[in-house]
């Protein structure tokens, strides 16, 4: 029968009927049914009258106003939503930790689902732990974490210590790290778009810092930063610096080497037309092609004085100053001159060309240059007399030396023109800076 609830009933009897009723459960013939007016509650409160300890609402919702100052218990606690019992959670439910189990399942075997503000998932470990807060092992092909984000960041690392990565990527074979951008949601909306997209960005905000860096540390030999275009037909630039700060005086591309390899090595294939290219606001200003031939729109500025060739000799090899007659008895083919006012005079060797001429790239380097044109040091004596500036200079008896040429010289004997004077005791040598002229 119901129980009338105006009347004082013992505690004891009250929680053995909170305990047994459910609405999902019809009542028995021996059940003690408390049946409150709509609205009201069955209330148990502590031996005072003053803290409510247990409260079954008249709509069937349960609550502990006191669960907070209760003593925690070892053992986890289930409800049976079906049936609204309470009770020890069976050992196949749910889980404590330390916890593992082997499922095999179609659909995941943890989810969570958070409508409000907070995190999902929160891991703190003590600073002396080195162990991953989250390791996931996956021996199929499949990813090992997959995260899908609206508007913000799918994987986010921070530290703050200066040895330490936000983000390391391990790989023993295969790539460490890979970011790849489809173009999908970008290239079809406007033209260029997808322009200031990558797949792969670096950001430092610091000073002194890098944006993106690549290191080798293999004896071997590797490559610290590699880009490529082409791969399954693509087109584009394979790497491209750019400076967007008018007021920036740094240096757009910088490369420093201590080695003994070149700072840059440029190689181009059997397509290749020029090896590079050089414009200014849009138009090319100097070029160099495929056979090393260079382009340059308002001319070169060298640090030389003179034009010169490299030659071949026979005898002692000619140094910078001397001068070298043709050799008779080898063709093409130079030497010390070998007499006064010698016709096989070829000229002088030069000793820092502006620009050299007959030259490979490998074969120049203790050639001597003969100089063509421009103004180049030469050995002088003064067995023709004191040189003033203006005279016309032929070679001397000592081999290798130039003299000033007499009032009418032989035609095909002159080298050149004095700039300035000699006039040290006779028989003693010098060096003066003479302008090339064969005559």
């Amino acid at each position: 029968m119901p129980l009338n609830t105006s009347r004082t009933t013992p505690p004891l009897v009250l929680a053995l009927a909170c305990a047994m009723a459910s609405a999902f459960a019809p009542a028995q013939a021996a059940d003690v049914v408390v049946q409150p007016s709509a609205g009201s509650s069955l209330i148990v409160t502590d031996s005072a009258g003053g803290a409510q300890r247990l409260r079954v609402q008249e709509d069937g919702r349960i609550a502990l106003p006191g669960w907070q100052g209760l003593a925690q218990q070892t053992g986890p606690m289930c409800i049976d939503v079906t049936l609204g019992f309470v009770g020890p959670c069976p050992t196949t439910t749910g889980f404590s930790l330390p916890y593992s189990a082997t499922v095999g399942s179609v659909v995941p075997l943890f989810a969570l689902n958070q409508s409000g503000s907070a995190g999902g998932i929160s891991v703190q470990l003590p600073a002396g732990n080195s162990a991953a807060a989250i390791r996931v092992q996956h021996t199929g092909n499949g990813a090992g974490i997959q995260v899908d984000t609206g508007s913000g960041f799918s994987v986010h690392g921070r530290t703050d210590v200066r040895t330490s990565a936000a983000f390391v990527g391990d790989n023993s074979s295969g790539e460490a790290i890979v970011g790849r951008q489809s173009g999908t949601g970008c290239k079809d909306v406007l033209p260029d778009r997808c322009k200031g997209i990558g797949a792969v960005v670096g950001r430092h905000d610091g000073p002194g810092g890098y944006g993106v860096r690549g290191f080798v540390t293999s004896a071997d030999g590797a490559i610290g930063v590699l880009g490529q275009v082409g791969i399954n037909g693509g087109q584009g630039v394979a790497g491209r610096f750019e400076n967007q700060n008018a007021a920036n005086t740094f240096n757009t591309l910088e490369v420093s080497t201590t080695g003994s390899g070149a700072a840059v090595h440029v190689t181009g294939g059997a397509n290749t037309q020029d090896l590079a290219v050089l414009t200014s606001s849009g138009t090319k200003v100097a070029r160099i092609d495929k056979t090393g031939r260079g382009f340059f729109n308002n001319g070169t500025q060298t640090g030389g004085a003179d034009i010169a060739e490299v030659i071949d000799t026979q005898g002692p090899l000619p140094q910078p100053g001397d001068v070298v007659e043709i050799d008779p008895d080898h063709p093409l083919h130079y030497r010390l001159s070998s007499g006064a006012q010698s016709p096989l005079v070829a000229g002088v060797v030069t000793t820092r060309p502006g620009v050299l001429m007959n030259a490979d790239v490998q074969d120049a380097t203790n050639l001597p240059a003969l100089a063509l044109a421009g103004r180049v040091p030469v050995k002088v004596t003064l067995e023709g007399g004191p040189i003033q500036a203006g005279d016309l200079l032929v070679s001397a008896s000592i081999p290798g030396h130039a003299a000033r040429a007499p009032t009418t010289p032989v035609p095909g004997t002159v080298i050149g023109k004095a700039m300035h004077g000699h006039d040290q005791p006779q028989g003693q040598t010098g060096v003066v800076e003479m302008l090339v002229m064969l005559r």
